[in-house]
């Protein structure tokens, strides 16, 4: 799959007709996502193995990092780094002024890949809600099962809407539709809900949005059918 990428003007150089690239993502995996790809590739563990597996070496890394050393591994590189400014050689380490965080850069292996990856120009898209992947937090499974009542996650682009206009928000679709009322945080990337008592059956979940430029309501629509058991 190629990474797909359009031009847009650069807003930091000085050239009338300069441009830079702004890329387009196919997808957004989280730990659940790898360990399904892991899987269709045959390693011989099973599903739950692989969880732990990952959940420990997570641990590990991060316990390594937070420890002040300096982990090296195929995709990434971490080690621990400070920001803020300190007012003079005798000056200490202030959790008011300073803060302590994780530096990281390209693997050798991730930068051998991206370095052989695959580039598709594609034109500029009109801002639209892009839904990349809903997670019901409830049972951490994403893309497939919704759990009423719960709380759901949607990972996606565009999908910051106005909670006053009564067209835009989170939408469940099954032949009827059913609005989400309560939404604990709205960000471009990232939705938190909680999810209406919504009755058996298979739905689309939808972000619609309007734009100050239109009135008209886009929406986007997650590409896999949720299902309420």
């Amino acid at each position: 799959m190629a990474i797909k990428y359009y031009l847009q003007p650069n807003p930091i150089t000085s050239g009338p007709n300069d441009q830079s690239a702004r890329i387009l993502a196919n997808n957004v995996y989280d730990s659940e996502s790898i360990i399904r790809k892991m899987l269709q590739r045959g390693t011989g563990s099973s599903e739950s193995d692989m969880r732990a597996i990952l959940h420990l070496f997570f641990n590990v890394v991060t316990d390594e990092v937070a420890e002040g050393n300096n982990v090296n591994l195929p995709i990434a590189n971490f080690k621990p780094g400070i920001t803020g400014l300190f007012q003079s050689k005798t000056d200490v380490f202030d959790y008011s002024r300073h803060a302590v965080k994780a530096n990281v850069s390209n693997g050798l292996l991730l930068t051998q890949k991206m370095q052989s990856a695959i580039l598709e120009r594609t034109s500029q898209p009109l801002p639209t809600p892009v839904i990349l992947e809903f997670t019901d937090i409830n049972s951490g499974i994403s893309n497939s099962r919704i759990t009423p009542g719960g709380i759901g996650m949607i990972i996606g682009e565009e999908l910051k809407f106005d909670p006053e206009n009564a067209n835009e928000g989170i939408f469940f679709v099954n032949g009827t539709t059913t609005k989400v009322d309560v939404i604990a945080s709205r960000t471009e990337g990232k939705l938190m809900f909680s999810i209406p008592q919504l009755p058996a059956g298979n739905y689309t979940i939808e972000v619609r949005r309007a734009y100050k430029t239109t009135s008209v309501i886009r929406t986007g629509a997650l590409a896999d059918i949720l299902q309420v058991s």
